[in-house]
């Protein structure tokens, strides 16, 4: 049984201001969570991309070494923290039929992005019986962020507007699809920090710079003893949220049957709930 993760977390961006906070504590503390609690190595079992080298050909190079031989039984993590965006359906032959949400590497390219598309072709060949999760502490929309009750807090939202003559903005009878829901549709869990229409807030929590998915996600595990099934985790992620007075709603998406499976284990490995 092997066991692989790949963590890209992008703080800097070329254009200073899309400049985020949190993403590099997101992956040192998911690194230092999957090592201490789920049995992961450091070394050779995790890879971590920062800032300017996580560029699209660096994700894609890593998406393969964490794909490669993978086999029933083995355990895999693709955890992203950064901005995402939404283009055009490359895919489609009209306008109309929608939007992909795209993740946003270091050198973006709003010509040739990297899409959903592109990701379920990268493991769209998962062998039945491995455990692929995918986690997304990204924005899914443009909407900006909602007003929070007890006032102003550093926050930020982990989007990117794309550039005029890209930027389709979504009518309410256009289909948005999420980054990783086809790859959720054949056989990996995914984890999205929030609701299709809402975003992901990069904000100061517990004395630093957080994404607020990563950061209760994290916390979610260790009040459940780091033995919870992936639907119960993602409840107690959206309790923590609501009772931390962020808006955002995680997203769990995959087969059903794979979401009572524990959390960052093998797939025959369940827990009672």
């Amino acid at each position: 049984m092997a066991k692989r993760a790949l963590l890209v977390g992008l703080n800097r961006y070329p254009n200073p201001e899309n400049t985020l906070r949190g993403c590099l504590n997101d992956i040192r503390q998911v690194s230092d969570l999957l090592c201490m609690h789920f049995g992961f190595a450091a070394d050779g079992e995790l890879e971590l991309l920062t800032d300017a080298r996580a560029t699209t050909s660096a994700i894609v190079n890593r998406l393969h070494w964490l794909l490669e031989g993978a086999t029933a039984g083995d355990v895999l993590v693709f955890h992203y923290s950064g901005h995402g965006s939404q283009v055009r359906d490359r895919h489609g032959d009209e306008l109309d039929d929608g939007l992909d949400e795209i993740i946003c590497p270091y050198d973006l390219d709003w010509d040739d992005p990297f899409t959903d598309d592109d990701f379920y072709a990268l493991v769209k060949d998962l062998p039945e019986g491995v455990n692929l999760t995918v986690v997304l502490d990204c924005c899914h929309s443009g909407t900006g962020l909602r007003d929070f009750p007890c006032g102003p807090r550093p926050i930020r939202e982990r989007f990117v507007r794309p550039p005029s003559g890209i930027d389709h903005r979504p009518r309410a009878d256009r289909a948005v699809r999420r980054f990783g829901r086809r790859a959720s549709e054949h056989g990996a869990l995914l984890i999205a920090g929030c609701r299709a229409n809402q975003v992901s807030a990069d904000a100061y929590i517990d004395g630093d710079y957080h994404g607020a998915l990563t950061y209760y996600l994290c916390k979610a595990l260790g009040e459940l003893h780091y033995a919870a099934t992936y639907r119960n985790l993602v409840e107690s992620v959206r309790r923590l949220l609501r009772h931390n007075q962020f808006e955002q709603v995680p997203q769990l998406e995959g087969p059903a049957r794979l979401q009572q499976g524990r959390v960052f284990a093998p797939q025959l490995e369940a827990v009672s709930c």
